[in-house]
């Protein structure tokens, strides 16, 4: 035994991939890691799906099929989901005691009505014929990350509450409802010294005057001097990932314009439809201590529906996946344990399209 694992299971032919796809012995993760090494000896396509009447291959351990639950889903996310449970990182819970006054907390679980791709940045993987689903370094569970939340979320605001409105805004209420975001968000990306770029940068076009009035408005409520850099600022929202529980594929196969016939199939892995998760966000206005509470309850409550309106339109209008303006990444109507947290107490949520209403029922 050389204690190498690559090395100890160094393959090359077909029948080298049905037995090590076999190979219960060797977590199905590691499997699939290992057929990179075959695919590299010459049997890609093979040890990509298989024999097509037969199947095997990296197929065979993550698509589903008509048998129900993929091997990967069977053999490895139930066992991961119950010790990522078991250490309080599957369904984030927290108390306020320590929490500033003015916090809430939003969480509820929901279910894939279309699949979620996303894009993993494993080097090593099968063949360059397949994209792998975002999984947790550790766990080996599909994950979509706290900063995509974040982004996503940001994104879906400043389209439903500057993009869509911008013509009815006065460039003071405009400039006034960029900064309201950056205080949640944090700062942009793309401000710094010099002309700002991509999210910056889109923003400073879509209201003309308003592009100096925010930085005035800026610079005032951080107590920076007129010609001082904008910062780098820390928003009050607090994004958790969320951990699917399920994996699948996706195939496009493209066809060759002169013979119409398919020329490579790609394999999309995906979190498929149907399959769950938990959504988590906290929010600590932390920038606020020491002001009248009245005005720190108001403005956390204001802060509560504009993310209540936005996560809803995420989720159910515009996606939160890879592909999203393709049709991937929306969620069912329906949520699960759905609540949101205060100091005061905790009140339900039951739907994404109610969810501004539900919402406007929290008290502080």
């Amino acid at each position: 035994m050389s204690y190498d694992v690559y090395a100890d299971f160094k393959a090359s032919t077909e029948e080298d991939v049905h037995r090590l796809v076999a190979d219960a012995g060797v977590d199905i993760a590691s499997r699939i890691r290992l057929l990179a090494g075959i695919a590299a000896q010459g049997s890609k396509d093979y040890a990509v799906s298989g024999d097509k009447k037969k199947g095997g291959g990296y197929k065979q351990l993550v698509h589903a099929g008509a048998s129900g639950a993929a091997p990967y889903a069977k053999e490895l996310l139930q066992e991961q989901l119950t010790r990522l449970n078991k250490l309080g990182l599957l369904k984030p819970s927290l108390g306020f005691a320590s929490l500033p006054l003015g916090s809430w907390f939003l969480q509820f679980g929901f279910t894939l009505a279309k699949p979620w791709l996303s894009k993993d940045d494993d080097p090593f993987y099968v063949a360059d014929s397949v994209n792998p689903v975002r999984k947790d370094k550790v766990f080996k569970v599909p994950v979509m990350a706290a900063s995509s939340w974040k982004g996503l979320v940001r994104w879906t605001t400043m389209l439903v509450h500057l993009v869509k409105k911008r013509d009815d805004l006065t460039v003071e209420e405009f400039a006034g409802r960029r900064l309201d975001h950056t205080l949640l968000f944090g700062d942009e990306k793309g401000e710094g010294p010099g002309d700002a770029k991509e999210f910056a940068g889109f923003l400073d076009t879509l209201k003309a005057g308003a592009k100096n009035l925010y930085r005035q408005k800026s610079r005032e409520r951080l107590k920076l001097s007129t010609d001082a850099d904008m910062p780098h600022y820390r928003g009050r929202l607090n994004f958790y990932p969320t951990f699917f529980d399920a994996i699948d594929l996706e195939v496009i196969n493209p066809h060759s314009r002169k013979t119409r016939a398919g020329t490579q199939p790609i394999y999309l892995e995906c979190v498929p439809r149907g399959a769950k998760g938990t959504f988590s966000i906290l929010y600590v206005p932390f920038d606020l201590i020491g002001e009248e509470p009245a005005r720190i309850h108001r403005k956390a409550k204001a802060d509560l529906l504009l993310v209540a309106e936005s996560i809803s339109a995420m989720m159910r209008t515009y996606g939160f996946s890879a592909k999203r303006t393709s049709g991937f990444g929306a969620a069912e109507d329906r949520i699960e344990n759905g609540r949101f947290c205060t100091c005061a107490n905790d009140w339900p949520a039951a739907r994404l399209s109610t969810l501004l209403q539900e919402a406007n029922g929290v008290q502080f």
